[in-house]
Order: structure tokens, then C-alpha cells, then sequence
């Protein structure tokens, strides 16, 4: 997804100590649900992104030590799933779903989401070429759209982020959006991950071709005001916006903070140095953002296979995970009001 994966140095410090078993008696975070203002509205989001499915020494991925060890992690969003040429032909990065690399990862998806856990997809990101085949006559949008669906069901997915990262008209995504809802239902969970910039104006800087605020306007279930899209995924980081101010532009133009996720690297090898926060800091500015808005939407990770790396020389990712898990959910201090910027 999210722009630039550089290849990470393997480190001679690196202590790899991923578990292998759950405790039976995992505590889960309880989660609470209702409907209010036209969309589901929830806790704060803990949202894991994972595009690579190794760690930096080239060993198997394991995605149960955020159980294991209480991250607190809400959604986990596995990218990056592309549509190619041929009808039917999807793949999660360069593999089928059906594929035996991902044999073990979909063990895993069920033991996360017995355990509470919301896993998704992320479709399309910064390969282009997805969207296009969804950008054509009605029998054509459905010859690609058909396998898609029929692989979120089969895989008992939770939902899907839908991330456009070339231009393409309005229609692409609304279509895309209300069909899923049409076929998936309301539990479904549809989000989106813009730039952070798109949502401050009509005007701000866009990588997807539209304007969100149209977008969000015209998803909505018929005769309702009823959002489609659950909540936005932005990139803050980069040479884009990003921080409270941004946050802060956002919701005066109109969002509301529960649908506004604000995306951050938890690496500086996984997009440019200048977006990296490190982890004392981001803490900061998440309780500062909570201080500030009550119904903060939360904060995503982009991506976790080496999450932590630039802040320690231990590889524990979960960790990165548990100490953002820690300011976001954990007791402000009374009358705590943040002023920290990214």
C-alpha cells in the first residue's frame, strides 16, 4: 500500500522471539457497538496494516503475538490484494489466496478473529491498475467484481479498504462500495485510505483522481443518510500534512473525528525518513489528540512487519503495537489537553 517499501538492512542485533502458542485465557478489550449519526460508531481504532509476511531475517510472519501479548490491536488490514488482466485472477501481493505461502496466515486470521479481532483487505494501493477493471461497462465491472466478492466470503473476511492510489472517476469506487454493501451486508466494514490532505478541502492534494467529500456524500444507503464508508484510513506522513493541525483542518471541514484514522509509519524504512515519528512522540500526540476530541477515530500502523525498528534494535513489533495500544486506550491524566504536533 502506502507508497515506498525500501529493503530493510538485516540488523546483528536483531533478537527474534515471536511465540508460537496462546494463552487459553486471553483478556480481550470489550467493544462496544451502536448505531448513532448514520454510521457504526466504536472504541478508538487499533488498526495493523501487514504487507509482508516475513520478518527482516526472512522467517515466517507470525500475527498472533498481538494476542499473545495484549496489544490491543482492534483491525488488522492485509495488503495488498490486486485485480490483474484476466477475470478471476487476484492476488494477496504475488500469490493466488489459495497459494500454500498464505496456509498458515489464514490459521491464523480465524484465531484472530475468534479472538475479537477484525481482519480485512486492503484492495488496490500503490500498484496501479486495479481500479481500471473496475471502470467499465456493467458486464465487465462484473467479471472482475464476482471473484472478489466470492474470495472475501470464502476467506470470511471482515471487510475491505478500499485504496485508490490512481485517478479514476467518482463512479469507480461508488460502484465498487455499493455493491459490496448490496452483497456483504451491513456488517461489512468498508474504509478508505486518502492522503490526510484530501480530506482537509475540496482542493487538497489527492492521489485518487476525485473529490472524497462528493465521494462521501453519495455513499450512503438509499433513503437514508446512512454512511457506506465506515471510517478513513489518512496517510499522515510524508511530504504530506499531517499531525493535530491536520486533524484539527479536517474535522473543521466537516468529518466527523470517529470517521477520521490517522495513518502513521511505525518504521522509517517504510516511507520517506521525513514521516517517521518515533514512538515517545506519537504517544504524545495521540493522548493530545484524544484530549482534543473526545471521539478520536484512532490510529493505523503502516506496516508491521517491522514495526519498532527505528525507535530500538529489538525486533518486537508487537511492542510498537502495545505502547500506541497504550495511549490510545489507557486513562488520560484528568484535565489532559495536548498540544504535540507530528
Amino acid at each position: 500500500m502506502w507508497f515506498f517499501y525500501f529493503l530493510l538492512p538485516i540488523l546483528g542485533l536483531l533478537r527474534i522471539s515471536l511465540a508460537t502458542s496462546l494463552s487459553a485465557t486471553l483478556e480481550l478489550q470489550d467493544e462496544v457497538i451502536e448505531r448513532s449519526m448514520g454510521y457504526t460508531k466504536e472504541p478508538s481504532r487499533l488498526v495493523m496494516y501487514v504487507q509482508t509476511f516475513k520478518t527482516p531475517l526472512g522467517e515466517p510472519l507470525s500475527l498472533l503475538p498481538l494476542l499473545q501479548y495484549d496489544t490491543k490491536v482492534t483491525h488488522i488490514i492485509l495488503a495488498s490484494m490486486h485485480l490483474h488482466d484476466e477475470p478471476g485472477e487476484i492476488r494477496l501481493n504475488d500469490d493466488p489466496f489459495d497459494a500454500p505461502t498464505w496456509d498458515t496466515i489464514w490459521e491464523e486470521v480465524k484465531t484472530l478473529q475468534m479472538n475479537g479481532v477484525k481482519v480485512m483487505g486492503l484492495l488496490g494501493g500503490s500498484a496501479a491498475g486495479t481500479f481500471k477493471h473496475l471502470n467499465g461497462t456493467e458486464r465487465e465491472f462484473y467479471s472482475y467484481y464476482h471473484p472478489l466478492l466470492t474470495l472475501l466470503q470464502r476467506y470470511n473476511l471482515d471487510g475491505l479498504d478500499v485504496d485508490v492510489e490512481e485517478n479514476v472517476d467518482i463512479n469507480v469506487p461508488l460502484r465498487l462500495i455499493n455493491a459490496l454493501r448490496r452483497d456483504m451486508g451491513p456488517n461489512f466494514i468498508i474504509t478508505m485510505s486518502p492522503l490526510a490532505s484530501a480530506l482537509t478541502s475540496q482542493l487538497g492534494q489527492n492521489l485518487s483522481g476525485f473529490s472524497y467529500f462528493e465521494l462521501d456524500a453519495f455513499a450512503t444507503v438509499p433513503g437514508s443518510e446512512e454512511k457506506l464508508i465506515s471510517w478513513y484510513n489518512g496517510m499522515f506522513y510524508g511530504a504530506y500534512a499531517r499531525g493535530p493541525p491536520v486533524f484539527q483542518s479536517i474535522v473543521e471541514a466537516g468529518w466527523d473525528p470517529e470517521r477520521i484514522v490517522m495513518g502513521v509509519l511505525d518504521c522509517s524504512n517504510d516511507g520517506q525518513p521525513n514521516g517517521f515519528v518515533r514512538i515517545g512522540k506519537l504517544q504524545d500526540t495521540i493522548r493530545g489528540l484524544r484530549g482534543m476530541y473526545s471521539g478520536f477515530g484512532g490510529v493505523a500502523g503502516w506496516e508491521y512487519h517491522d514495526a519498532g525498528m527505528s525507535d530500538g534494535d529489538v525486533y518486537e513489533p508487537w511492542s510498537w503495537v502495545k505502547r500506541v495500544g497504550e495511549a490510545l486506550f489507557d486513562d488520560l491524566p484528568a484535565g489532559y489537553v495536548g498540544k504535540q504536533e507530528l
